[in-house]
């Protein structure tokens, strides 16, 4: 009898666990440089087949490269800051269901700030113009696990 109670308890601690975690929002971020530049530069990374299909078919820019990538497990109802550049910051507040608000601040000034919904697996992207004809795009969605080395709020 002692045994069973024992296994019941233990059950429902591991109920509350997961129940405890279940609002968690596991999101990847990447700012992206768009430019018509073709210089190979061991430097820049292009970005991976799946973004690059996504903003090829909405932008005009012929090279996609990745500048920052990053993930974060955002609580219900809590923000994170993700720095993506000396210049821009992503301020992300998990809403619930996969929604998110979004404040983007570039040069320590908002750029774009708004709600949106997540669907996995695809992105999210937020853009704007940047210098010499070429553009800065942050591509955000969510993930299924957990990432390894998520930044917390």
């Amino acid at each position: 009898m002692q045994t069973n109670l024992t296994r019941l308890l233990a059950l429902l601690f591991l109920c509350a666990a997961a129940a405890a975690h279940a609002g968690d929002l596991n999101l990847q971020a990447k700012l992206v440089w768009g430019t018509d530049d073709d210089k190979d530069d061991a430097t820049r990374k292009p970005v991976d087949s799946e973004l690059a299909s996504k903003l090829h078919g909405t932008f005009k820019w012929k090279n996609y490269y990745e500048i920052t990538n990053q993930t974060a497990s955002i609580p219900l109802n809590q923000s994170c800051d993700l720095k993506m550049s000396d210049r821009c910051t992503l301020q992300i507040k998990n809403l619930g269901g996969s929604r998110i608000e979004i404040n983007c601040i570039g040069q320590g000034k908002t750029v774009c700030k708004g709600a949106s919904t997540l669907v996995p697996p695809q992105w999210l992207i937020l853009g704007g113009d940047a210098t010499n004809n070429t553009a800065w795009f942050v591509g955000l969605r969510e993930i299924d696990s957990k990432p390894a080395e998520a930044k917390k709020p």
